[in-house]
């Protein structure tokens, strides 16, 4: 997709139960969140305003239900929309309620790129919480910036991406290291653990 390569590390160990649905929705804040209400949820993760920005340009990828934004059409439209792009919105969001998609990206929607930022600018960022961060004075520098310069951008998604992947780490005899990222290890059919409590496989 174009985005950058970089080093992940090994080893991080899993919960041995899965997380509910709400439990993960109550880790993520909504398209519809402020800058400071993703602030908030940001630090209370050790995550800064500029980390905040950054993994935000996750969002040059990806498709949105008109649910996760119909908020700034309805019952108004949002001032900070641009009109032009609002009128392609209401083409696929006529009406509230509507199960519709579209791309979050309009510039390459298929392409891990900088472009998100440059929506931003032209007033083109499809949530509220997008839109928003070219708004508030604490996250327009950066979206000035990384608009600029896909190079930073990059540079600095890695160094976020990275330390994210380092919250909440588990420790000691909590967890496992999965085998397969998407499923237990117990409920893997070629893998077990024998009976002196070590790894082994099934052969």
């Amino acid at each position: 997709s174009g985005g950058p390569n970089y080093k992940v590390a090994l080893g991080r160990r899993d919960g041995l139960s899965y997380a509910t649905e709400e439990a993960v929705l109550s880790f993520l804040p909504s398209p519809t969140s402020n800058v400071t209400a993703l602030i908030d949820v940001f630090t209370e993760l050790d995550l800064t305003t500029k980390d905040l920005v950054t993994l935000s340009g996750a969002h040059t990828i990806g498709i949105a239900h008109c649910s996760s934004f119909e908020n700034r059409l309805f019952p108004t439209q949002d001032s900070t929309l641009d009109p032009i792009f609002a009128e392609n919105l209401y083409l696929t969001c006529p009406v509230i309620n509507i199960s519709s998609t579209t791309v979050i990206d309009i510039r390459t929607p298929n392409t891990f790129d900088n472009k998100y930022y440059v929506d931003l600018l032209h007033r083109e960022g499809l949530f509220t919480s997008d839109q928003g961060l070219y708004e508030d004075f604490r996250t327009k520098p950066f979206v000035i910036i990384f608009a600029l310069c896909q190079h930073l951008f990059f540079e600095n998604f890695v160094y976020s991406m990275t330390k994210m992947g380092q919250l909440s780490v588990l420790t000691g005899s909590q967890g496992e290291i999965r085998r397969n990222c998407s499923a237990l290890n117990s409920n893997l059919s070629w893998y077990a653990v024998d009976g002196d409590g070590h790894d082994g496989k099934v052969f």
